[in-house]
């Protein structure tokens, strides 16, 4: 094992420990009375976060949301923290601006991305915002049914609460499709990677939180923990594999290809998107994916008996997204959480991987009252700041850790949501699909010749551009 060298990280683990103390361990909030509302004083919060944004009177109007993630926002009741926060938080937005949040009659539905785009390209007043997962939002990508986020008065797309990666993913030339930030932001979706701390025990390896927390926790260090654990069992007649996941191969590639934070594009807002080909922190990625997924006999290769090996201690470890710790809670596991592992230690930060279950926030272009929709989704955004971390770790103390070593590492986990271009506009057949989905799977499931199909991407991928965007 390459060397692992010991740092002074107790006083970060004091500092977080105090950071979360106030979530440990509390106890269930009752459902919000109507006399609780009136009273409750953390409305007072976001009105002081909102106080400095713009001023508007829309005398009572209904603010419409069309969504398929309407438990982001308004819950179905008013119970336990999530409730109260958003509850407090809408209340704030609703009073600075004279409006009433609501859902359009179809919000929910399977089809409501279906009657968005059908409205938008009536040029029908449907709604005041589009919050949709990544699937739908993309099906009106393609069918060109939203307006330009630049052209909505009264959005800072460069305040600190907006998800900078993500405004960057959705760019294409002087066009901007979606925003995304803590408003919008489920991190229970955040692929993590779980883990048995008696089967670690069982070696002469660290602590896996203290690698993480040392800044050590990479692709190398995840296959020589696999590994070595599953070979310690096997010396003790205990069939035990290194790692499974819920989700199958081409998912993890795609999990490891945001763990590492490449990129394969750079489309910068106002310029042509261009490839980027760095060979040698790619053929890095490929050669240690592929060790890790594609030909290590640790890794148990059938997804759909992952989460049972794992909770009956076949597996030392799994990789799954974060609201996986409710499946594993009570089955008498003695487990620890991480983030998906670095590229190598040179990276500075940890990134999470949110698969499908993105969502975005956008704008029909069959919207009337734009200073209405940009007013009021700024004072969203920024009221929201921070939320989606804090909530997430008050709830998984609450109900599933017994340590707030495992809540600091929720916090690194999903702390910084990856975006990927190429992801995002892959819907429509372009070659923006010349990201994980294909390239690299490609080569690393059959050992294709990267060169060869990078070239015939790049062909691709530039005359789809030339085509799109005029200079």
């Amino acid at each position: 094992m390459k060397r692992y060298l010991l740092s002074c990280v107790s006083i970060i683990l004091i500092i977080s420990t105090l950071f979360l103390s106030s979530c440990y361990k509390e106890t269930e909030i009752p459902p919000i009375t109507e006399t609780q509302k009136n009273e409750q004083p953390e409305a007072n919060l976001y009105q002081e976060k909102i106080s400095a944004l713009a001023d508007g009177d829309f005398e009572g109007t209904q603010f419409r949301v069309a969504t398929d993630s309407s438990s982001l926002f308004i819950p179905k009741n008013q119970t336990g923290v999530v409730g109260k926060e958003q509850y407090f938080r809408n209340k704030a937005v609703e009073e600075k601006y004279n409006v009433k949040i609501t859902l359009t009659d179809e919000s929910g539905m399977p089809t409501i991305a279906e009657r968005i785009r059908s409205e938008a390209l009536a040029g029908a007043d449907y709604c005041d915002m589009v919050l949709l997962e990544s699937t739908g939002f993309k099906t009106l990508v393609a069918s060109e049914a939203l307006l330009n986020v630049r052209s909505i008065p009264y959005l800072n797309l460069g305040a600190s609460y907006y998800h900078e990666n993500a405004l960057t993913s959705t760019n294409f030339g002087n066009f901007t499709y979606g925003i995304s930030g803590d408003f919008n932001y489920d991190p229970s979706n955040a692929y993590v990677v779980f883990y048995n701390k008696d089967l670690l025990a069982k070696t002469a390896l660290p602590s896996l939180h203290q690698l993480a927390l040392d800044n050590q926790w990479d692709f190398e260090n995840f296959l020589i923990y696999s590994e070595e654990v599953s070979t310690v069992c096997k010396a003790e007649s205990n069939n035990v594999f290194g790692f499974a996941s819920t989700h199958d191969q081409q998912t993890l590639v795609n999990a490891f290809w945001a763990a590492s934070g490449l990129n394969f594009l750079s489309n910068p807002y106002g310029e042509k998107p261009q490839l980027i080909y760095n060979n040698d922190s790619l053929n890095n990625f490929i050669t240690q994916t592929q060790n890790i997924l594609f030909r290590s006999p640790s890794y148990l290769k059938d997804n759909s008996l992952a989460l049972q090996s794992f909770k009956n201690q076949q597996c030392f470890s799994m990789i799954a997204p974060l609201k996986y710790a409710e499946e594993i809670t009570g089955h008498g596991l003695n487990w620890g959480v991480v983030p998906l592992p670095k590229l190598d230690i040179n990276q500075k930060e940890y990134f999470s991987y949110l698969d499908s279950k993105q969502t975005y926030v956008g704008f029909s272009k069959g919207t009337q009252n734009t200073a209405l929709s940009g007013m009021v989704t700024e004072a969203l955004f920024c009221a929201s700041d921070g939320l989606s971390e804090l909530l997430t770790i008050k709830t998984y103390l609450n109900l599933y850790l017994n340590s707030s070593d495992d809540a600091v590492q929720i916090r690194s986990a999903i702390s910084k949501p990856y975006y990927d271009a190429a992801e995002f506009f892959s819907l429509d057949g372009s070659p923006y699909a010349a990201s994980t989905q294909i390239l690299l799977y490609r080569v690393m499931s059959s050992e294709g010749d990267l060169e060869s199909l990078y070239n015939q991407y790049l062909k691709m991928f530039q005359k789809y551009v030339d085509g799109k965007i005029k200079t």
